[in-house]
Protein backbone atom coordinates (compact mmCIF):
# COMPACT_ATOMS: atom_id res chain seq x y z
CA UNK A 1 0.00 0.00 0.00
CA UNK A 2 3.09 2.39 0.70
CA UNK A 3 4.42 1.47 -2.44
CA UNK A 4 1.58 2.50 -4.61
CA UNK A 5 1.01 5.73 -2.63
CA UNK A 6 4.43 6.73 -3.37
CA UNK A 7 4.03 5.82 -7.13
CA UNK A 8 0.52 7.91 -6.99
CA UNK A 9 2.58 10.74 -5.12
CA UNK A 10 5.45 11.02 -7.48
CA UNK A 11 3.27 10.73 -10.58
CA UNK A 12 1.08 13.54 -9.66
CA UNK A 13 4.33 15.84 -8.70
CA UNK A 14 6.04 14.27 -12.32
CA UNK A 15 2.12 15.57 -14.03
CA UNK A 16 2.15 19.06 -12.11
CA UNK A 17 5.83 19.60 -13.11
CA UNK A 18 5.19 18.52 -16.77
CA UNK A 19 2.13 20.86 -16.80
CA UNK A 20 3.75 23.63 -15.88
CA UNK A 21 6.51 23.18 -18.04
CA UNK A 22 4.53 22.21 -20.78
CA UNK A 23 2.63 25.57 -20.34
CA UNK A 24 5.88 27.94 -20.49
CA UNK A 25 6.46 26.51 -23.72
CA UNK A 26 3.07 27.10 -24.93
CA UNK A 27 3.18 30.52 -23.90
CA UNK A 28 6.54 31.03 -25.32
CA UNK A 29 6.14 29.42 -28.64
CA UNK A 30 2.28 29.76 -28.96
CA UNK A 31 2.83 31.98 -31.87
CA UNK A 32 5.25 29.25 -33.99
CA UNK A 33 2.57 26.05 -33.42
CA UNK A 34 -0.38 25.46 -35.22
CA UNK A 35 -3.85 26.47 -34.04
CA UNK A 36 -4.53 22.19 -33.50
CA UNK A 37 -1.49 21.76 -32.06
CA UNK A 38 -2.27 24.40 -29.72
CA UNK A 39 -5.73 23.17 -28.52
CA UNK A 40 -4.61 19.40 -28.46
CA UNK A 41 -2.16 20.80 -26.20
CA UNK A 42 -4.47 23.05 -24.11
CA UNK A 43 -6.94 19.92 -23.73
CA UNK A 44 -3.91 17.33 -22.47
CA UNK A 45 -3.09 20.64 -20.01
CA UNK A 46 -6.33 20.74 -18.60
CA UNK A 47 -6.97 16.73 -18.52
CA UNK A 48 -3.64 16.51 -17.02
CA UNK A 49 -4.74 19.03 -14.01
CA UNK A 50 -8.36 17.35 -13.78
CA UNK A 51 -6.56 14.09 -12.75
CA UNK A 52 -3.96 15.41 -10.44
CA UNK A 53 -6.22 15.29 -7.81
CA UNK A 54 -7.49 11.23 -8.58
CA UNK A 55 -5.67 8.87 -7.06
CA UNK A 56 -5.96 6.33 -9.74
CA UNK A 57 -2.05 5.71 -11.11
CA UNK A 58 -3.44 4.42 -14.27
CA UNK A 59 -5.64 7.42 -15.38
CA UNK A 60 -2.71 9.54 -14.21
CA UNK A 61 -0.14 7.57 -16.45
CA UNK A 62 -2.27 7.76 -19.05
CA UNK A 63 -3.02 11.65 -18.56
CA UNK A 64 0.62 12.05 -18.25
CA UNK A 65 1.66 9.98 -21.44
CA UNK A 66 -0.76 12.00 -22.93
CA UNK A 67 0.35 15.35 -21.93
CA UNK A 68 4.03 14.24 -23.00
CA UNK A 69 2.71 13.43 -26.53
CA UNK A 70 1.41 16.73 -26.78
CA UNK A 71 4.49 18.50 -24.85
CA UNK A 72 6.79 17.12 -27.86
CA UNK A 73 4.33 18.30 -30.79
CA UNK A 74 5.23 21.55 -29.60
CA UNK A 75 8.85 20.99 -29.86
CA UNK A 76 8.28 19.64 -33.63
CA UNK A 77 6.88 22.34 -34.71
CA UNK A 78 9.16 24.97 -33.23
CA UNK A 79 11.94 22.80 -34.09
CA UNK A 80 10.81 21.89 -37.39
CA UNK A 81 10.52 25.00 -38.27
CA UNK A 82 13.64 26.29 -37.73
CA UNK A 83 14.78 23.23 -39.05
CA UNK A 84 12.99 23.81 -42.15
CA UNK A 85 14.74 27.24 -42.51
CA UNK A 86 18.37 26.42 -41.03
CA UNK A 87 18.25 23.82 -43.99
CA UNK A 88 17.19 25.70 -46.47
CA UNK A 89 19.88 28.27 -45.94
CA UNK A 90 22.86 25.67 -45.92
CA UNK A 91 21.40 23.82 -48.67
CA UNK A 92 22.24 27.44 -50.61
CA UNK A 93 25.80 27.35 -49.49
CA UNK A 94 27.02 24.09 -49.84
CA UNK A 95 26.11 23.82 -53.66
CA UNK A 96 30.00 25.05 -54.49
CA UNK A 97 31.42 22.52 -52.06
CA UNK A 98 32.33 19.56 -53.90
CA UNK A 99 36.23 19.87 -54.11
CA UNK A 100 36.88 17.91 -51.18
CA UNK A 101 39.95 15.60 -51.84
CA UNK A 102 40.38 12.43 -49.91
CA UNK A 103 44.48 12.08 -48.91
CA UNK A 104 46.33 9.49 -47.17
CA UNK A 105 49.13 10.73 -44.87
CA UNK A 106 51.53 8.96 -42.42
CA UNK A 107 52.12 10.51 -39.05
CA UNK A 108 56.40 11.21 -38.39
CA UNK A 109 57.25 9.83 -34.57
CA UNK A 110 59.97 11.35 -32.73
CA UNK A 111 62.14 8.52 -33.57
CA UNK A 112 61.98 9.64 -37.33
CA UNK A 113 62.51 13.08 -37.19
CA UNK A 114 65.69 13.27 -35.10
CA UNK A 115 67.00 11.34 -37.96
CA UNK A 116 65.99 13.37 -40.75
CA UNK A 117 67.85 16.16 -38.85
CA UNK A 118 71.42 14.11 -38.83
Amino acid sequence: ADAQRRQIIESKNEIDSLVYSTQKSLDEHGEKVGEDVKAEVEKAITEAKEVSDSDDLDTIKAKLEALNQASLKIGQAVYGQQGGEAGAESGEEKKDDDTTVDAEFKEKDDKEEKEEKK
